[in-house]
């Protein structure tokens, strides 16, 4: 079952749970370049828009729990707002 909840913005690797996403993102963009250019032009333009997309919503969780660790006093020394 897919987790829907926060709970990993509390962990260790929070930004390592980030940057896995993001580049999940990049990739789609990247194969979708790839499929346009080699196969079908619509289909490759569908899935630029779906990673950048899911890059999009990425950015947004990232503040979203960065905003959650610094309510629950988890931030780092030295971290202001990144």
């Amino acid at each position: 079952m897919p987790r829907t909840d926060d709970s990993a913005a509390f962990a260790a690797n929070w930004r390592t749970v980030l940057a896995v996403d993001v580049g999940l993102g990049i990739l789609a963009s990247i194969g979708g370049v790839v499929l346009a250019l080699l196969l079908t032009l619509v289909g490759g333009l569908l899935l630029i828009a779906a990673g950048a997309w899911y890059t999009a919503l990425v950015s947004i969780r990232a503040r979203r729990w960065a905003r959650l660790r610094r309510q629950a006093g988890l931030e780092e020394p030295g971290e202001t707002g990144r």
